[in-house]
């Protein structure tokens, strides 16, 4: 995946004149800044992990089992997708189709483990992973842990002068929602292709939309 700056055609970031005028040019390094902003999420989400939902109990010998990485592997690719899109719609570069066809295989991935994993289990497990307390938690840490993330990207595009203001809030969100979803994984034990696949996934998409509909807000 290529997330140099060099890799982006020549743009520019629109930003406030002083007094409110208009808009002019600014040369910008979209990549550096949201890989800074990646960090600094990245890092809030997990001392709120660690000092608010607390990590998992088996993680002394979680980073042991496959499926651990797996799973960190899965969301960072959907990270990847919306980090990727965000900066190419700021400097309004090509379509870069290589993120968003890793996000793919990795949906792919999930979804035929997902559906060979389900036709193994027992009715009463296969419920459990549905149960709308699960899902629910899952998607409120996910959308938690994002907060941080999704506040200073949607603070970079208030002075972006986007073409397509859902399309860049909506990347925006699944950026943030995607790294979430990886530090999530030290407190959530889940271990199946069904639950992670669908609920981690419903999380970062619920975070994509929050994404789009601030930031549509925000352009008014």
């Amino acid at each position: 995946m290529a997330f140099d700056d060099a890799t982006y055609d020549d743009g520019v970031l629109a930003v406030r004149t002083p007094r409110g005028t208009g808009w002019r040019p600014k040369a910008t390094r979209p990549a550096w800044r949201l890989a800074e902003i990646g960090v600094a999420g990245g890092l809030a989400a997990l001392l709120l992990v660690l000092f608010w939902l607390d990590l998992r109990p088996d993680i002394e010998t979680a980073h042991q089992q496959p499926f651990f990485w797996l799973k960190m592997v899965y969301t960072a690719a959907l990270a990847a997708a919306g980090f990727d899109g965000l900066a190419r719609l700021i400097r309004r570069g090509p379509p870069a189709p290589t993120a968003i066809i890793v996000a793919v295989v990795a949906l792919l991935v999930f979804a035929v483990g997902g559906v060979t994993e389900a036709t193994q289990m027992e009715p009463a497990k296969l419920a459990r992973l549905f149960s709308p307390a699960s899902v629910g938690a899952c998607f409120f840490n996910i959308a938690a842990l994002a907060l941080p993330t999704l506040l200073l990207a949607l603070t970079v595009l208030r002075g972006v002068e986007t073409e397509r203001p859902l399309l860049a809030g909506f990347a925006g969100g699944v950026f943030a929602g995607g790294l979430a979803a990886s530090v999530y994984g030290l407190h959530c034990p889940h271990s199946t292709f069904v639950f992670v696949g669908l609920w981690y996934l419903g999380g970062v998409l619920l975070c994509g939309l929050a994404g789009a509909a601030l930031n549509r807000l925000a352009a008014h």
